[in-house]
């Protein structure tokens, strides 16, 4: 049986995504606050340099995919932390443009340590994402820290204040 190349970590984005957009203007906290308690994370084995110690498949990737373990040194451990990272994206109004059956087809969060990562819909109208980090050099990643800093210095998130700057020095 032939094996698998290793999957080679990619540096930077080969192309930029129009619909990558935050959504304008950002929903009401109510609206927010909904989506963030019906939102959840289910795992792709895709974006995963090593699938198979989060429980998943290997799945077939593009060339310029991203990996959670890979890139971000994300680890079986932190997926505990997901549910609350979620929240916080959401509730933060790190929301794509584009519906999908009622739900967002993008959204984004940003972990203590400083990484952004995406989140494509899955599961449209469950509002189930599978997600992966952005890359240092991803342009996007400004447009995410600038509504994040709106959020962080909201009164009740400073205590938010050291993942906002650690997104920032990775992202600079």
């Amino acid at each position: 049986m032939a094996k698998r190349p290793k999957r080679r970590l990619v540096t930077e984005r080969s192309s930029d995504n129009d619909k990558r957009q935050l959504r304008e203007p950002v929903p009401t906290t109510a609206g927010l606050c909904a989506l963030a308690a019906r939102a959840s994370y289910a795992g792709s084995g895709k974006h995963k340099e090593q699938p198979r110690a989060f429980d998943l498949e290997p799945a077939a990737s593009d060339a310029d995919d991203t990996f959670c373990d890979g890139h971000a040194g994300f680890t079986p451990e932190d997926m505990a932390r997901v549910p609350a990272l979620v929240e916080r994206g959401i509730t933060a109004g790190l929301i794509g443009h584009n519906d999908k059956q009622g739900d967002p087809t993008i959204i984004w969060t940003v972990d203590d340590d400083g990484w952004i990562y995406e989140g494509r819909i899955t599961t449209p109208t469950q509002a189930i994402y599978h997600g992966y980090p952005l890359l240092p050099s991803d342009a996007f990643a400004k447009k995410v820290i600038a509504r994040y800093t709106e959020y962080v210095y909201t009164p009740g998130n400073t205590h938010l204040l050291f993942s906002l700057e650690q997104a920032m020095e990775r992202y600079a």
